[in-house]
C-alpha cells in the first residue's frame, strides 16, 4: 500500500496567556507562558459557557480571583478541561533567578522567542498521521511600537516546522475569550506550584485546594517540575522548564 504523499491536515486553535513579568526580577520570581490547544473549540467553548450559565457566574475566570467562595466553580472549570476530548495544555515556566535577558536584548524580543518555542513545540505533539495547523489567540499585552510579535513567531515556527504551520495569530482581550481565561487558571496553578517549591509562596487556602484538585485529575503529586501527562480521553498536560539562556 502506497502511503506516500502529504499528510492530512488538522486545524486547531491555541489560546495563550502569561503570568508574571519577564523583564523584572524584583517582582514574581516565576514567569510562565501557557497554551491551551483544542481540536474541538466549539465543544470546549459551549462547556465553559454552560458552566457560567448554570452557576450564574458571569465574571472573568482568573487565577488571582480564586477564593473560598468561588472555589467550587473553579473546580468545575478544571473538570471542563478534562470533560471535553482532545484538549492539550502546554506551558513554559521560567525561573527568573537563572534565566537572564542579555544586555542588548529587549524584553519583548525574549518574550517572542519563548512564545514561538512554546507554540512550535505544541504543534503535532506526538502525532504522526496528520499535520497540524494552528491559529493562536493570545491575551493582549502592552508592548512597544517596534514589537514584531506576529512576524517573529510566524517565522520561528516556519523554521522549526519547515512549513507554515501557524495559520494566524492575534491578540485579544481575555475577558472576551473564555478559553484564554481557562489558560490563565491552568497556568496560574502550575506557576503557583513552582512558587511553593521555591519558597516564594506559602501554599494555603483556596488556591492550594484547587491545585490539589488539578493534581488529582492528572494523577500526579506535584506540577512543579518538567513533565508530560497523557490521559485516556486524549488530554495532554505538559510542563516545560526553561531556566537557562
Amino acid at each position: 500500500m502506497d502511503v506516500s504523499g502529504p499528510k492530512p491536515r488538522i486545524h486547531v486553535f491555541g489560546f495563550m496567556d502569561e503570568t508574571g513579568l519577564l523583564h523584572s526580577a524584583k517582582t514574581d520570581r516565576i514567569f510562565g507562558l501557557g497554551l491551551l490547544v483544542s481540536q474541538n473549540t466549539r465543544e470546549l467553548h459551549r462547556a465553559i459557557i454552560n458552566l457560567k450559565n448554570r452557576r450564574g457566574y458571569h465574571r472573568e475566570f482568573k487565577f488571582s480571583d480564586i477564593t473560598d467562595q468561588n472555589l467550587a466553580v473553579y473546580k468545575e472549570l478544571i473538570d471542563v478541561f478534562f470533560g471535553c476530548t482532545n484538549n492539550r495544555f502546554h506551558c513554559l515556566v521560567v525561573d527568573k533567578e537563572t534565566y537572564q535577558i542579555t544586555k542588548n536584548e529587549k524584553s519583548h524580543t525574549a518574550y517572542n522567542k519563548l512564545a514561538a518555542a512554546l507554540i512550535a513545540g505544541s504543534i503535532d505533539y506526538k502525532r504522526s498521521r496528520a499535520s497540524e495547523y494552528i491559529t493562536v489567540l493570545a491575551d493582549d499585552v502592552s508592548t512597544s511600537k517596534d514589537d514584531k510579535f506576529e512576524k517573529i513567531i510566524r517565522e520561528a515556527i516556519k523554521k522549526k516546522q519547515r512549513r507554515n504551520a501557524l495559520f494566524g495569530i492575534a491578540r485579544l482581550e481575555s475577558h472576551a475569550v473564555s478559553e484564554i481565561q481557562m489558560t490563565d487558571v491552568l497556568l496560574g496553578l502550575v506557576a503557583y506550584s513552582f512558587k511553593i517549591r521555591l519558597g516564594a509562596a506559602k501554599g494555603s487556602g483556596a488556591k492550594l485546594r484547587l491545585l490539589k484538585h488539578l493534581q488529582r485529575k492528572l494523577g500526579t503529586l506535584e506540577l512543579s517540575h518538567q513533565q508530560s501527562i497523557k490521559l485516556a480521553r486524549g488530554e495532554v498536560f505538559q510542563v516545560i522548564e526553561n531556566n537557562k539562556k
